[in-house]
């Protein structure tokens, strides 16, 4: 594959579909899309070189078919497409002044075209089998796809798909020197899978009603809240150290100015070198922050210029809109102590709360979901006893029933 640097964009003036589908940097974009790849084929498009229609439907048909790296090697591209390119050469020279007329009479070749090469991806030795789940290249850690089924218990995802599923509810998972301890009831040391040189990742699954915490071979620790999914390289790489959190975690990240800490979430990106901070980014919640204890961070979220924020300070993004406020930083931490501590939050912010961290499913009726509460829970009392806490303080009655909590008016 070609250094973008040696690639001018130029080349790819009046590029169809078809050019797109045998030009090796663009099978190879569509399969290793980075940051810089993104930026060169964006450049293309901005200069007109080819059309967004064409470029669109040329990476839907790529990544529809779930080419996976190191599938693919340039020169098997290159053959592939020799042996049929003589189907499509009469009506690239007739396309220029027909392309939407002709565009499905090329479309089915070039389907089949690659089907073949995803036949003999699939056709790929068992041994390269084994990391196609975990093994995802380097920048594409947040492509790592999620189990597809919800875990019951806490589960630890290794690079060679090997699952280990963790008794209780919380756990304690150190990288050690001789392998992976997991210290629970009963102290477990697994081995570390070896012989790939690829970058490979593991997955850290922590379902709700459970928690855990995680020290990598670094020094950093996480501890790791309830209904959170953690991604992270089986080896951290010699420039940088990176993760994927999807959910709340909170970090407490070893200086190694070399090597920046990156934490990675569906909306921003966190760079430290060395810091403690606490971020709650649930893909499925509107509203996701950072709260930073000690240190700095910078946060960068879409096209918005870095914010850097200082201890004592949230970065809230709601909805797409992000500003900065300053608060007390232990309602945000307090949960990896087993306590929850809240100030004027909605009703219903607290219940979902609740929810994940005792794996119960509670409905906070609409008529009191608005109201305003403060106070300091004990999360290691029964989901019943914070109920019927909660209930002095506000005027809420909550009722059990067919395996949920509902909350009313009193």
């Amino acid at each position: 594959m070609q250094v973008i640097k040696n690639i001018d964009h130029h080349k790819y003036k009046h590029y169809s579909v078809e050019d797109l589908l045998q030009d090796d940097y663009f099978i190879f974009s569509g399969i290793n899309a980075t940051k810089e790849s993104d930026e060169f084929w964006e450049e293309v498009l901005r200069n007109k070189h080819i059309s967004r229609e064409d470029y669109d439907l040329a990476c839907y048909l790529v990544k529809s078919l779930q080419i996976k790296d190191d599938a693919i090697f340039p020169n098997e591209i290159d053959r592939l497409w020799k042996n049929v390119s003589h189907e499509h050469a009469q009506i690239r020279r007739r396309r220029k002044n027909k392309k939407r007329k002709l565009m499905f009479r090329w479309l089915p070749g070039i389907i089949a075209s690659l089907l073949l090469i995803l036949f003999l991806y699939e056709r790929r030795p068992a041994k390269d089998d084994a990391n196609v789940h975990a093994s995802v290249s380097a920048g594409s850690i947040e492509a790592v796809k999620a189990p597809d089924e919800p875990a019951a218990k806490i589960q630890l995802i290794l690079e060679n798909e090997e699952v280990v599923a963790v008794e209780g509810a919380e756990a304690d998972i150190v990288y050690e020197d001789e392998g992976i301890a997991i210290n629970n009831n009963d102290r477990k040391v697994i081995k570390k899978p070896t012989g790939t040189t690829r970058i490979t990742y593991n997955q850290l699954i922590v379902p709700n009603g459970k928690r855990s915490a995680l020290t990598f071979e670094d020094g950093s620790k996480m501890w790791v809240n309830a209904g959170t999914r953690v991604v992270y390289p089986a080896h951290f790489t010699d420039d940088k150290r990176e993760i994927y959190v999807d959910g709340e975690a909170y970090l407490d990240v070893s200086h190694d100015e070399a090597r920046p800490f990156i934490v990675k979430s569906e909306n921003f990106s966190v760079n430290v070198l060395g810091t403690s901070f606490n971020i709650t980014a649930y893909e499925s919640d509107s509203c996701q922050y950072i709260v930073l204890v000690s240190g700095s961070v910078g946060i960068l979220s879409g096209d918005n210029a870095e914010t850097v924020l200082s201890p004592d300070e949230m970065y809230i993004l709601e909805n797409g809109n992000a500003h900065v406020e300053t608060v007390p930083v232990e309602y945000y931490t307090s949960w990896k102590a087993g306590m929850y501590q809240y100030k004027s939050e909605r009703l219903d912010v607290i219940m979902k709360r609740l929810s994940r961290y005792y794996g119960k499913e509670i409905v906070c009726r609409r008529e009191v979901a608005h109201l305003k509460c403060s106070g300091k829970l004990d999360l290691k009392d029964d989901l019943n006893s914070i109920l019927n806490g909660i209930s002095y303080t506000a005027p809420v009655c909550y009722q059990y029933n067919s395996d949920r909590y509902i909350i009313t008016n009193r």
